[in-house]
């Protein structure tokens, strides 16, 4: 009879540590399951600002090609009006700038 209580204490034992084994396994696996939902969330946020930049980028090479068109049309109209360009950047650049303009408008 000993020997039966005996065995019976080392089968609680045993099914005790199975147990707390069993517990320390389900709660690893809700951590690695709410660090995945983390990781899934933290990806979807870098994918919605990639596409966020995405579209800035379009609207900015839009609007550089906008202003190369204008700075071509603007240098054509300039070439057309044939105002010899000021020598330098003094008095007379002001005024060349102010002619150029107006006479462009």
């Amino acid at each position: 009879m000993d020997e039966l209580l005996r065995e019976r204490d080392i089968l609680n034992k045993n099914m005790l540590k199975a147990v707390s084994a069993t517990q320390k396994q389900t709660d690893l696996v809700k951590l690695h399951e709410q660090a995945k939902r983390n990781l899934e969330e933290e990806i979807q946020n870098y994918k919605d600002e990639a596409q966020k930049q995405r579209k800035i980028i379009f609207h900015l090479e839009k609007e550089r090609d906008r202003y190369i068109n204008q700075a071509s049309n603007l240098t054509q109209k300039a070439d057309s009006v044939r105002m010899p360009w000021p020598l330098d950047k003094g008095k007379g650049w002001k005024q060349w700038t102010l002619r150029v303009l107006l006479s462009l408008c």
